[in-house]
């Protein structure tokens, strides 16, 4: 894999720079042998090394590893008969069981620079569609959706409210159901151009063409 990839390092860059950012290993061969012992991933004859992915290795693999003090405690011998009443008289505490060891990854675990990279890759795409989709107006935040309901709701109760009074006159001065319906129906329809509007200014233009109409 060829060193024009800006994404990676020598393993004396590395080094460098987990030295640099105040982490454990910034030795050229604490680097080489975290390599050797396939802690880290390197690529290509050079045996490059992508930072990210390194350091993830780096602390998953390092952490399951046994500490040298909680090894040797998982073999030490156990005290002759007798011996163990003795220590705790003495008001010692026990040493701890050495914990078990981390469990294998699975076969098929793709741990690769290739896979990280295409991991990566799929992540930015789908971020750009969300940024596009938002830039063409298809989404918009919840918080605002509801702040702009909340008030298309309060300013349509608004409207209704304060035309009771005018429409109960027009009402009154009327004789037949047909007059009484054609002046609901004008009133109705009143209000929802007042809700189309007021949706239009809060929260948005209707999503298919033609819905407000």
């Amino acid at each position: 894999m060829a060193k024009s990839d800006p994404k990676l390092l020598t393993q004396a860059e590395y080094a460098r720079s987990r030295k640099e950012r105040g982490l454990p290993g910034g030795s050229r061969e604490a680097v080489r042998k975290a390599v050797e012992e396939g802690r880290i991933s390197a690529f290509g004859p050079d045996k490059l090394i992508d930072r990210e992915l390194a350091d993830a290795q780096w602390e998953r693999n390092t952490r399951a590893r046994l500490s040298p003090e909680a090894a040797a405690g998982a073999v030490r011998p156990a005290p002759e008969a007798g011996g163990q009443d003795l220590v705790d008289q003495a008001g010692s505490t026990p040493a701890a069981p050495a914990p078990a060891p981390a469990a294998p990854a699975p076969a098929g675990a793709e741990t690769g620079y290739s896979a990280a990279r295409a991991r990566r890759e799929i992540a930015e795409a789908e971020q750009a569609e969300i940024d596009l989709r938002k830039a063409k107006g298809e989404l918009v935040a919840w918080q605002d959706v509801a702040r702009g309901g909340f008030e298309v709701g309060r300013e349509l109760r608004d409207t209704m409210e304060s035309a009771v009074n005018a429409l109960a006159a027009e009402l009154a001065a009327v004789g037949s159901a047909e007059q009484c319906a054609e002046i609901l129906r004008r009133h109705n329809r009143a209000v929802c151009d007042v809700l189309v509007k007021s949706w239009r200014e809060k929260i948005g233009p209707a999503p298919v063409e033609g819905l407000a109409a």
